[in-house]
């Protein structure tokens, strides 16, 4: 036993005296993976600017975004991210759009052409239609699309074709829908403008695009939220951006609530088929807030944000270091591309007349070695679409021959030239009851020479016309010659102290022809001979004179200044017309005379709410004779208070100033814009014989401007204790 204890202890002994042997271990294991995030971005209109917020939570708790994908609205957020612009840059980008430019139905009053004004003022719609080959047609669109053209141009300009999106800074995709295949078209190369103006193409809001083939519009009516997308680039973790509409609070909704509500309903299947493939998915609270609310950009951002905290114990695993999210941000930064050009070439591509063509390249190129001026860029080619046959012009940057080359595309309306213009006129009052006219203007563009136009009018009713005009612009430059052939039937009632008795009626019949020069979109200066056969009755009521019928013939000039911000209720610029003839015939009066008229209107605003609206305007004749000649005031715009032509004249003057109040929200501006207003007018229309002494009327009541003209509405007041409720639907006072 003690032998075998000290055995044992000797053993341990030389154990402790002996080297520890290294024991075999496993091979060190590669740090784990980074999983891929991949964002899936919803459609829905202005809801699709949460999006902001949601990218900024994750740019704020450090969390890469390795692949994005959008629809809509979507789409636009998710492109300029994929482009490598941070989110308070696209915060910025958002904030600087004119949202009610880029929705509106038309293009801005003040980028029209002169001629496109008078359309405007005289037929004061945005309905209209065209012929061509296969019959008369509608736009496929109420927007050609111009407007969000140009702002998809500011930033995918530099990525004209791209042999994969994959090579942008952040892998990006989205999704539209082609309407001959009635298939889903994803995006994931050429040019990004196309790529995006396709998808954002709202159904009967914005014109479809044509590319190849397929007629593509909103990718929402398949895919909303393009998690598939994501999934297919490479995706570990699909993040999907859904918003959830609470159902309208009142039965009673609009045609435009039930119009987006309708098409809330049809999406909402593929939505549910794409969050079911999504791993996590952010809705936004966004009560209180509707669709159309794109000035509320913030508010958006903020609820975006705050849904992407409230799953941060979901998302908080995907954060990485600050220098992994450092480079990260630098690897972004390198695959962004200057939106800085200078171009060497300017390429026009579209049917521009030789001067134009010409005119638009000197008035956009800089000078040698200077970046491009955006914004001078986007006005004049606003003012392309301004002259009636293009509804859109965009612009991209490519290199092409070892020069930057700036190329600007110009697409000519797809449902004319010809074109025709419909305008009604509603007009109702307590003196004549209730009036109805409705008429049209035909138009013909570039007929015979650059700018040259025959344009016909045609209206029945309030105002019975048949006229035709041709307007030749000599070589294409500024001066003109414009003869015309016309009919006209106009009547207007008889007061005698302050109560209607009969019916004024003029009819002509006849010709002019004009000559003038064309300064512009601003100025047109015309003078020319008239020649006609005219005849002046009563129709009914008291016969207080035997009609009159003959030859007039005058020789007159016209001078105009067009320069507010719209032809129906301009807040903004100053107009002003002055004309004068020489009768050299006229029925009943065996002398020649001179008449002449003048009117001036100035608007500006006070802030966004508040604007004025003034009117100064008068007339003279000599003679009392030349009843065709005579001045009115009285009636809507022309002392409210007073029945239409209530006074009537040889001399005339006539003041009014009018304040609004907009009571349009941010969301219906884009559909019409309204005021209340209150007035004070001042005018006298009187004959030699009678004294210039003023009247005097007060009004209030509802303006706005519609996409079928002017709406005016309220009740009148004069000094005299005339009182009168008027409504006028259609033109312009």
């Amino acid at each position: 036993m003690r032998s075998l204890c000290s055995l044992l202890l000797l053993s341990a002994l030389a154990a402790a005296q002996t080297p520890e042997q290294p024991t075999p271990q496993d091979p060190p294991k590669p740090p784990a993976r980074r999983l891929k995030i991949g964002v899936a971005l919803s459609g829905g209109s202005a809801l699709g600017l949460a999006h902001i917020g949601v990218l900024k939570w994750f740019e704020d708790n450090r969390i890469p975004i390795d692949y994005i994908a959008g629809t809509s609205m979507g789409s636009l957020v998710g492109g300029l991210y994929a482009t490598g612009h941070s989110p308070d840059e696209i915060r910025t980008f958002v904030s600087k759009i004119d949202w009610g430019a880029v929705l509106s139905p038309s293009v801005p009053f003040r980028q029209l052409g002169y001629r496109r004004k008078e359309d405007s003022r005289e037929y004061p719609s945005t309905i209209e239609l065209g012929y061509k080959k296969k019959g008369i047609r509608l736009p496929s669109g109420l927007n050609a699309g111009h407007g969000v053209g140009l702002v998809l141009s500011r930033f995918t300009a530099p990525y004209g074709n791209l042999a994969s999106f994959d090579d942008l800074s952040t892998p990006f995709r989205c999704v539209a829908t082609d309407l001959n295949s009635g298939s889903e078209v994803a995006f994931d190369k050429g040019a990004l403008f196309d790529a995006l103006r396709s998808s954002m193409s709202l159904p009967g809001l914005f014109a479809p695009v044509h590319i190849g083939d397929k007629l593509l519009v909103d990718g929402a009516l398949l895919n909303n939220i393009p998690v598939d997308q994501v999934k297919k680039m490479g995706a570990d973790i699909v993040i999907a951006v859904a918003f959830v509409l609470p159902p309208p609070e009142s039965k009673n909704v609009s045609l435009l609530g039930i119009a987006g509500r309708s098409l809330s309903v049809m999406i909402v299947a593929n939505e549910l088929r794409s969050i079911a493939m999504a791993d996590l998915v952010l809705t936004p609270e966004l009560k209180g807030l509707t669709g159309g609310d794109y000035a509320k950009y913030d508010d958006f951002s903020r609820r975006g944000y705050d849904a992407s905290a409230k799953k941060i114990n979901m998302m908080e695993r995907f954060a990485v270091s600050p220098a992994e999210y450092q480079a990260y941000l630098d690897r972004r930064r390198a695959k962004r591309r200057t939106d800085v050009i200078r171009p060497d070439v300017i390429e026009v591509e579209g049917e521009l007349a030789p001067r134009r063509k010409e005119a638009l390249v000197a008035a956009i190129a800089p000078p040698a070695g200077q970046p491009i001026d955006v914004e001078r860029l986007e006005s004049e080619l606003t003012k392309v679409t301004g002259m009636g046959r293009f509804d859109s012009v965009n612009y991209s940057f490519i290199r092409r021959g070892g020069k930057e080359r700036l190329l600007i595309k110009a697409n000519e309306k797809d449902y004319g030239p010809p074109f025709f213009r419909l305008s009604m006129l509603l007009d109702a009052s307590r003196q004549e009851g209730f009036r109805f006219g409705i008429g049209g203007r035909f138009t013909f563009l570039d007929l015979g020479g650059p700018a040259s136009e025959w344009r016909t009018d045609l209206s029945i009713g309030q105002i019975n016309r048949l006229s035709t005009e041709y307007y030749y612009r000599l070589k294409g430059g500024k001066w003109f010659v414009a003869p015309r052939f016309y009919f006209l039937e106009d009547t207007l009632p008889v007061y005698l102290a302050g109560e209607r008795t009969s019916d004024f009626l003029t009819r002509q019949t006849g010709g002019a022809v004009d000559a003038g020069y064309a300064f512009g979109r601003f100025q047109e200066f015309r003078a020319g001979y008239t020649l006609s056969h005219n005849r002046i009755a009563i129709t009914k009521g008291e016969n207080s004179f035997d009609p009159l019928s003959g030859r007039y013939s005058d020789v007159h000039f016209r001078w105009t200044y067009e320069g507010q911000d719209s032809a129906l209720v301009p807040r903004h610029g100053v107009r002003f017309t002055t004309s004068a003839a020489l009768v050299v015939d006229h029925p009943g009066v065996d002398k020649k005379f001179a008449t002449a008229e003048s009117t001036f209107s100035y608007a500006r605003p006070f802030n966004a709410k508040y604007s004025l609206l003034t009117h100064l305007a008068g007339g003279y004749s000599p003679t009392e004779t030349a009843l065709s000649s005579q001045f009115w005031i009285g009636g809507v715009g022309r002392m409210d208070a007073l029945g239409r032509g209530q006074l009537i004249g040889n001399n005339y003057y006539h003041s009014s100033a009018r304040v609004l109040r907009s009571i349009s929200s941010d969301s219906l501006a884009i559909f019409g814009r309204f005021y209340l207003f209150t007035g004070a007018e001042v005018g006298k229309a009187w004959y030699e014989s009678i004294s210039p002494k003023p009247r005097f009327s007060g009004s209030l009541g509802l303006m706005g401007e519609t996409a079928v003209g002017v709406v005016y509405f309220g009740a009148g007041i004069g000094d005299q204790g005339d009182r009168r409720l008027f409504f006028r639907l259609g033109r312009v006072f």
